[in-house]
């Protein structure tokens, strides 16, 4: 079974990066891969990617839905070499060819799309989704909403969880899944969804009797049991983020 997708603990330097920061990387490499118009530059921003990742100790072929996304990406890539038709033509079988436009949009499009599911990826796997949150709370996000974000990014694989062992108890009873009509697809659908909302229910029910308990909202600030700390590392990558958004906009602006 793939790891979740989930922080994954380690000691890298990415692990220990401030999350406002470590963020604001990640919306600046998506931002990037959109504006520039060069396939090249996007392919060095991938493969960049591609070499973080064992850096900070991840292995991304191990980690769920990386396989969806590289076929993804590949149908889009191969949807834009069939049907891109500007530039001189490299290949061409019988009613098809492929234009050197047509390539060229087929790798840009592919790998923007794998450049932002990876950054995506990167961020939270090297992420503590409590340190998120006290990062957003300390720079003026009501903790109320911070609890939300926390709450929704932990119960997410509780939910993952809890769908495994209803599939699996169902097989054991044995419940087909092997549906071959949409009438047998939404019978399955509603025999597997309605124990998991039984289960999810119970499990929000427990959760907002123990924020009663603890008299959550009564006070105007609240405490934390651990705090993050903006350290020189987070200062030094935040400068060496604006040197590079510096010079990314005039790149851009001249060329």
């Amino acid at each position: 079974m793939r790891p979740r997708i989930t922080y994954q603990s380690g000691n890298s330097i990415l692990h220990c990066l401030h999350p406002l920061v470590k963020g604001a990387w990640m919306l600046f490499g998506t931002v990037l891969v959109f504006v520039v118009p060069s396939p090249w530059v996007v392919l060095a921003v991938l493969g960049l990617l591609l070499l973080v990742f064992p850096l900070v100790g991840l292995h991304l072929g191990r980690v769920r839905g990386v396989r969806l996304f590289v076929t993804t990406a590949l149908l889009l890539g191969i949807l834009q070499i069939l049907f891109v038709r500007h530039g001189p033509v490299m290949i061409h079988v019988g009613p098809l060819s492929v234009t050197a436009g047509g390539a060229e949009a087929g790798v840009y499009v592919a790998a923007r799309f794998l450049s932002v599911v990876f950054l995506s990826y990167l961020f939270v796997l090297t992420t503590v989704p409590n340190d998120l949150a006290y990062a957003l709370m300390r720079s003026g996000l009501p903790y109320r909403y911070g609890f939300a974000l926390i709450t929704a990014l932990r119960l997410v694989p509780i939910f993952e969880q809890e769908g495994q062992i209803v599939y699996s108890a169902q097989l054991a009873r044995g419940v087909g899944y092997d549906a071959r009509s949409p009438r047998r697809f939404l019978t399955l659908a509603r025999q597997f969804f309605l124990p998991l909302l039984v289960s999810a229910l119970g499990k929000v029910d427990a959760l907002s009797v123990s924020m009663e308990g603890r008299c959550f909202g009564k006070y105007p600030t609240r405490t934390f049991l651990r705090e993050v700390h903006f350290t020189r590392r987070d200062a030094s990558a935040a400068i060496l983020l604006l040197v590079v958004v510096a010079a990314t906009v005039i790149s851009l602006a001249v060329g």
